[in-house]
């Protein structure tokens, strides 16, 4: 049996406005950000989508994100979603991280030393996380994470990006789940009037 389900970028925060790095540190949504998850709750309405579970990351930004987007504060928050640790560079300007090797799209390693996370483990654990929970369902359910979780889980599955597309706030990744087969289907995203990205099973390697 095929399972769908949903996984979503936090709303702009403080943090994002100052362009700090925002992994395992906090910052609350900003008025945009909760503008934001607002127009994903409408969208949604007029979809007429309705979610037999909604789970969050256990920091502020997500959940706060989650509880507007679903219209209610029954949310499960779910360590396995929490946002990438950039160790001694967390609450530092983005402007002093590492740059990727060449030819990488992500920091793939490079922060392990700083006392921070693999992107392909954090992949790993946002995957296990997803699939553990989704054996727990057989309707839709969204799951609000964050920006560098979504792109481990790309990366851990090798899934190949249109160039230049990345995920903004709020951002919409639409899965389908078959056994612990994970395919991404949609990539839908606000911040371009909610312009639907499709990806072929060729786009999922």
């Amino acid at each position: 049996m095929t399972k769908t389900f949903y996984v979503m970028r936090h709303g702009e925060t403080l943090f994002n406005t100052q362009k700090r790095v925002q992994g395992a540190c906090d910052s609350p949504l900003t008025e945009k950000g909760i503008e934001q998850a607002q127009e994903v709750a409408e969208y949604f309405k007029q979809k007429n989508f309705h979610f037999e579970a909604v789970y969050s990351s256990t920091q502020e930004r997500a959940t706060d994100t989650a509880k507007i987007v679903a219209q209610t504060d029954c949310i499960t928050q779910l360590k396995g979603l929490k946002e990438m640790n950039f160790g001694i560079f967390e609450a530092q300007a983005e402007m002093l991280l590492p740059k990727h090797r060449p030819g990488s799209n992500s920091f793939e390693d490079l922060l392990v030393p700083y006392g921070g996370e693999d992107i392909v483990k954090v992949g790993e654990r946002v995957h296990k996380t997803l699939v553990d929970t989704m054996a727990q369902h057989e309707g839709e359910c969204l799951f609000v994470s964050h920006g560098a979780a979504m792109w481990g889980l790309v990366q851990l599955l090798n899934i190949q990006f249109p160039p230049g597309v990345r995920f903004s706030n709020c951002a919409i990744m639409k899965w389908e789940l078959g056994g612990d087969a994970l395919s991404l289907i949609e990539l839908i995203l606000p911040s371009e009037d909610f312009k639907v990205y499709p990806f072929k099973k060729e786009d999922n390697r």
